[in-house]
């Protein structure tokens, strides 16, 4: 037991000063201009000062994006690789805004707009250039599998869309019957309902496995806070029934909620949802300590708090600006992902202390010291979520 609490407690305390939910994500838009490309890219404030060492989202002021202007303009000419024939094409007009896009095209989400910092870089392109290369390695520092969602614009309209992982790279011809084929290709008009899209049209890249495994890895190992409900839920009792009932309310529930945010039916600030879902940690731990049986009261709790942690999670997908017609498939696998993460933990924690549950000591020395802890967590990140929003 002793091992168990002080693992816990190493890594909730380890990932206190973390921002609630840092993902990695980057929009990139670059619009072809015959003898340029401009690159408008967007990150999160926490995220790009954290790879930069220069503090959190609370300062990141217009004064200390200027003050360190040197230091984000040498990670990004660094970390986003641009290249015309094979050469790296060197950068120019760095410029960069907090809370709000060059462009409403930009973002796809007005909410997300509040919580970005744009960046927008200039490459001259010369003349018979052939093609170009571009990948990301922002934020390879991080943990997770940071994702980049990189669009290009010829003659104002969206030529070619793409997800970049790491590993990932992006080539197209830049000769004038090639941009010229792929604008006629994608400002074609939709087929009808039941047709079969025209063998020209702009091709779209699978997203089924990225987000599965987006879904997974923004539980484990980045959502921290999701990671401690789904224990909330498990300390509750010693059989899988109770354990059952309460992950299905949660999993109900927050599909609801990321649908029809997605759908744009309902959505919710960040600086609610945020607080709300660390609320929901510290309601259900604490409710471990005082009741043992599953009440009906349980299972109203935890799905209202499954449609708060399902805001979150649309929060995330919505920071990534997909198109609607990507909505529905975006939909299924980042949920299932989620689902793979949450069964992860459950399955994690299972076997960790399945010995444990016939016991007679369990629920005085592991349900009630591990619930207060996870508690205590989830009441610090209420109040510093509200006090300090960026976290």
């Amino acid at each position: 037991m002793r091992y168990l609490a002080s693992l816990l407690i190493a890594v909730c305390l380890g990932a206190l000063p973390a921002s609630a939910h840092p993902n990695g994500a980057s929009l990139i838009d670059i619009t072809l201009k015959g003898d340029s490309a401009e690159a408008g890219i967007q990150v999160k404030p926490d995220d790009i000062l954290s790879v930069t060492q220069a503090g959190n989202y609370w300062g990141a002021t217009p004064a200390k994006l200027q003050e360190i202007g040197d230091k984000l303009a040498y990670y990004l000419e660094a970390r986003f690789d641009f290249k015309v024939d094979g050469h790296a094409a060197p950068v120019g007009l760095f410029e960069f805004r907090k809370r709000s896009g060059y462009s409403t095209r930009y973002m796809d989400s007005a909410d997300y707009m509040d919580t970005t910092v744009a960046f927008r870089l200039r490459y001259p392109i010369p003349p018979g250039a052939k093609k170009l290369d571009i990948d990301s390695k922002l934020f390879a520092e991080f943990e997770i599998q940071p994702l980049c969602h990189l669009r290009i614009f010829y003659q104002g309209t969206e030529i070619r869309r793409k997800f970049l992982g790491l590993d990932d790279r992006f080539s197209m011809s830049l000769e004038k019957d090639s941009l010229e084929a792929m604008l006629a290709a994608a400002r074609q008009p939709a087929p009808a309902p039941g047709q079969a899209a025209p063998p020209q049209a702009q091709p779209q890249e699978s997203v089924v496995g990225r987000f599965l495994w987006l879904g997974f890895t923004h539980i484990l190992p980045e959502g921290l806070d999701h990671i401690l409900f789904v224990l909330g839920l498990f300390f509750f009792a010693t059989y899988f029934r109770p354990l059952f009932v309460q992950i299905t309310a949660f999993t109900i529930a927050h599909s609801i909620t990321l649908g029809l945010s997605l759908f744009g039916v309902f959505s919710l600030s960040s600086r609610i949802v945020e607080p709300l879902i660390a609320l929901s940690i510290a309601v259900v731990a604490i409710e471990n300590i005082f009741y043992r049986k599953l009440r009906p009261s349980r299972f109203l709790i935890v799905f209202g708090f499954g449609l708060i942690h399902g805001l979150g999670f649309a929060g995330v997908l919505k920071s990534l600006g997909l198109p609607a017609n990507q909505f529905l498939k975006v939909l299924v696998s980042f949920n299932l992902g989620v689902e793979g993460g949450q069964l992860a933990v459950v399955a994690m924690a299972a076997a960790l202390t399945g010995w444990m549950w016939k016991k007679p000591w369990y629920f005085k020395r592991v349900v009630v010291p591990v619930s207060a802890l996870i508690a205590a967590v989830g009441l610090f990140w209420f109040v510093q979520r509200i006090v300090r929003p960026g976290f």
